[in-house]
């Protein structure tokens, strides 16, 4: 006889063994279990009770089954979509259903309570049917009238009575006491103002026109790209209120919190209380209640960093994700998920259209958008009569030669003074924190290390310590070599530190502000610092790259790169793409709306092709060149990358897993037959983190389900061998950075 079976993602499971377990259900639970449903389940030898998600539900005879044991809450808490998602990313992450599942709750789901508030609510509806009530008890009934529920301590301080005249009004069943469930609000003091029109140039019309028509008409993905300043959120803007005029949800995506504060007070101006947020800055709490607030359709848009692609809403129309180059979108940690990936896959589930939008398109989307896989539409001209700022270069090693050794050079000098005499703004973007980014003995040459990493500690003055920003490993600065004993020590590099008290001590007067990961750890800084900086309360604005992109203040009429050179001899075969994408961004953020604006590119190579191009704001040219060399090259999009990395705290063992992968994946290569280029094994750009040895190898492939098989059995395989138990393997698809 046929019963009834669920198949279920069970928690802590690995994904060697590459399964969901079916367990029959209990017919006093079949009105209860669902697809998403929470369940415990008996699993292993020992019975032993572990949580689990339900993913499919069928009917047939199995009497080795075991039961599952009791089912937690009384709805499902994913939805079909998140489990079809949820399988479709297992397959391309390499981990289980189980873990790309708890992607689709807020953290700390079924662990964090809800807020609740005592509320009083009438029970008698006429006034005529009220007993006789003391001044006071009136006072509460008629605010109770006027109001409908109102909380106890509202009650008190607007009628100015104790908790006791409330409690007797129950007591006598004029009113009831319950708990109202409230949502904790992180963005409830932020004032809701009336929507500006939006007035499209013709440029913007013609992408808006573009873009609505693929929304009415089942979708498919677009690439709206646009010079800096452009008005590319006014696109946007425009076809979020179409999405909502056919009652249909949103999700827009930024790159990291810092663009969230002024995202976030364009879209509370215009949307008010429809907009949800979602990123890691929030408490527990608060982000399980803005996940409720869009499961129950009180939501209609979510913005956020990359989880926000997970938001639980019922019926997407429009997904929007800005700045789409950002490394960012690619998590590293497992799942390790593309929320680019994610974002086209709940688009096509959806019928929605995914819009992805950018100064600095990736070269693999650009690529993607000229073969015709997305819809491109470009703004090549400024919103309004904004121009785009003059650029200047300047040869730092001239400088040298000139006698200046401060990172701020000559010109830069002048031009901050000037900027600050007619009572403008600046920014200057040197992505490096710190004060100076290496020590080094003069005596006999040694770098003072992490004793858990492989680099170099930095320099932080404001503390007189030293700090590895990889492991968190500090210490005092003595000025003692550790290897010689000798005290001629060299401090090396600068970092925003260095650069504000340079300013400081250039520009006395001056009010500056330095933004890295240093100043903005505590809870809203982002938000209290770029506000501070939009009401004039600081003239210079210091940072790393969270000051380079997304930005619009209208009084920054001069921006600094103090090393444009920092990420451009990068080892990854994107290094270019990514120094052109974060110069082309800076520079972009002056000069807005009617005040021209000016850039001071400092470099020691000024005749270099990616500086030239990013300068000169002239992207077609960048990736003409670039494209040709990733062709001769074959990186993407002419290929696609898997990286394996192995992860131990024994090098010699971390080395031998790493190539008995290799040899693994060769041999079984001999059946599959797929084309593909395998770079190493070899130890890792960075290659101890945290008293951990780190290994790593690099396929050049097609990426297709019968390469995701090929390595999938691969780490089933080597999984298999004891002796390489205690080494962490973990597979990448398409990885943001090889290292």
């Amino acid at each position: 006889m046929n019963r009834n079976i669920a198949t279920v993602a069970v928690e802590k499971t690995f994904f060697s063994i590459d399964s969901d377990f079916d367990y029959y259900i209990k017919s006093e639970q079949l009105s209860l279990i669902k697809i998403g449903s929470r369940v415990k389940v008996p699993f292993g030898n020992g019975n032993k009770l572990r949580e689990g998600i339900v993913v499919n539900i069928f009917s047939a005879i199995n009497s080795s089954l075991k039961e599952i044991d009791s089912v937690i809450g009384d709805k499902p808490v994913i939805s079909e979509e998140a489990v079809l998602l949820s399988l479709w990313l297992k397959e391309r992450c390499f981990c289980t259903t189980y873990e790309c599942l708890r992607l689709m709750l807020p953290r700390g789901a079924g662990k964090v309570g809800d807020a609740s508030r005592k509320t009083a609510t009438l029970l008698i509806e006429k006034e005529e049917d009220l007993p006789k009530l003391t001044p006071k008890q009136k006072k509460v009934v008629d605010l109770l009238f006027e109001s409908g529920d109102v909380s106890i301590n509202d009650i008190c301080e607007i009628c100015d009575v104790g908790s006791s005249v409330v409690k007797n009004l129950e007591k006598y069943g004029v009113i009831a006491i319950y708990d109202k469930e409230i949502y904790r609000n992180p963005y409830k003091n932020i004032e809701v103002g009336t929507p500006k029109e939006i007035n499209l140039s013709k440029e913007q019309k013609n992408a808006f026109s573009t873009f609505k028509n693929m929304m009415k008409n089942g979708g498919g993905s677009g690439l709206l790209y646009g010079v800096t300043g452009s008005g590319k959120t006014q696109v946007y803007l425009k076809l979020i209120d179409e999405a909502l005029k056919n009652n249909k949800d949103v999700i827009v995506l930024v790159p990291e919190i810092s663009l969230t504060p002024q995202a976030l007070a364009i879209f509370h101006s215009r949307y008010g209380n429809k907009v949800a947020v979602f990123h890691s800055g929030l408490s527990l709490g608060e982000r399980n209640d803005e996940y409720k607030r869009a499961d129950r359709g009180e939501a209609k848009i979510v913005i956020g960093t990359r989880s926000a692609v997970f938001a639980p809403l019922h019926n997407i129309g429009l997904i929007i994700m800005d700045e789409e180059q950002e490394n960012t979108y690619k998590s590293e940690r497992t799942p390790k998920y593309n929320a680019k990936d994610v974002a086209i896959f709940r688009c096509k589930y959806n019928n929605a259209l995914f819009l992805m939008t950018s100064a600095t398109p990736s070269i693999e989307s650009y690529s993607n958008a000229l073969k015709g896989k997305y819809t491109l539409c470009s703004l090549t001209q400024r919103y309004g009569d904004a121009k785009l700022p003059q650029v200047i270069t300047v040869d730092m090693k001239q400088e040298m030669k000139n006698g200046n050794k401060s990172p701020i050079s000559a010109i830069l000098k002048e031009q901050i003074a000037e900027t600050l005499d007619e009572n403008k703004q600046v920014i200057l973007l040197i992505n490096r924190r710190g004060y100076n980014t290496f020590i080094a003995c003069n005596d006999c040459g040694h770098v003072i290390t992490c004793p858990n990493c492989s680099i170099s500690l930095t320099y932080h003055s404001t503390n007189n310590r030293l700090t590895c920003h990889y492991c968190g490993y500090t210490k005092k600065l003595d000025n003692v070599c550790p290897e010689c004993g000798g005290d001629n020590i060299r401090y090396s590099g600068y970092g925003t530190q260095r650069i504000e008290d340079e300013l400081s001590f250039l520009f006395p007067n001056a009010k500056i502000l330095r933004m890295d990961a240093d100043t903005t750890s505590t809870k809203f800084s982002h938000e209290k610092m770029f506000n501070a900086f939009a009401n004039h309360e600081y003239d210079i604005m210091i940072g790393t790259q969270m000051v380079a992109k997304g930005l619009d203040f209208d009084d920054v009429t001069l921006v600094g790169v103090v090393n444009a050179d920092n990420s451009l001899y990068d080892e990854s075969y994107n290094s270019a793409e990514r120094t052109f994408d974060l110069i082309t961004q800076v520079v972009g953020r002056s000069g807005r709306r009617d005040n021209s604006g000016k850039a001071i590119i400092q470099t020691i190579n000024p005749y270099n092709q990616t500086l030239e191009c990013a300068a000169q704001q002239d992207y077609e040219t960048f990736y003409a060149n670039e494209i040709e060399l990733r062709r001769l090259l074959i990186y993407p999009p002419y290929c696609d990358i898997i990286s394996a990395s192995f992860v131990s705290d024994n090098e010699n063992k971390t080395a031998m897993c790493a190539k008995k992968f290799f040899e693994i994946l060769v041999d079984m290569n001999e059946e599959y037959k797929q084309k593909i280029i395998i770079l190493g094994p070899n130890a890792s750009k960075i290659a101890k983190l945290n008293n951990n040895f780190r290994y790593s190898l690099f396929v050049k492939c097609k990426n297709s389900k019968i390469i995701r098989t090929l390595f999938s059995e691969t780490l089933k395989k080597l999984s298999k061998i004891r002796e390489y138990k205690d080494v962490s393997v973990s597979l990448d698809l398409n990885p943001y950075d090889l290292n």
